[in-house]
């Protein structure tokens, strides 16, 4: 199985390369997924056993990435700077689906908070830098509100 996998992916990524398929949603993050799936695929064909719960931490982390990875690509990298606190959230859902399916050991509760809690900070910075970039937006509602606001009365 995992033979015919490496055929596949390698086919792919090879008409890809010489522009047979053109550059788009098939690309090099397919790989990600596709090995994402096979560690899934494997855990859930094994009965969902806690044991096997092991392999759903790395098809965790590269189901997250590819995702990533697919929206940068279709996005042209665009958002990048925004995104990225994803790579840290990755390892954050692996283990928690390594929590859920594996016994629901309660000491995978502090990686998983503290990559949450990291990932979480660094995207509220990079909202606050969105909304610093936007802060004029005020100056302009203030300004219409003076002009066209409650009006004075003179007595």
């Amino acid at each position: 199985m995992l033979g015919i996998l490496f055929i596949v992916i390698g086919s792919i990524l090879l008409l890809e390369n010489f522009g047979f398929i053109h550059y788009g949603f098939i690309s090099w993050p397919i790989t990600l997924l596709l090995t994402s799936l096979g560690f899934h695929i494997a855990f859930f064909l094994t009965g969902k056993r806690p044991e096997n719960a092991g392999l759903l931490v790395p098809g965790g982390i590269l189901l997250i990435l590819s995702i990533y990875f697919y929206i940068d690509i279709l996005t042209n990298y665009q958002y990048t700077t925004y995104t990225w606190p994803t790579i840290i959230l990755a390892p954050a859902f692996g283990l928690f689906e390594l929590w859920y399916f594996g016994g629901r050991n309660k000491g995978l509760w502090v990686p998983i908070s503290v990559l949450t809690i990291v990932a979480a900070l660094f995207y509220a910075q990079a909202f606050l830098a969105i909304l610093l970039e936007l802060w004029p937006i005020a100056l302009i509602a203030v300004g219409i509100y003076f002009i066209f606001g409650k009006k004075q009365h003179k007595q």
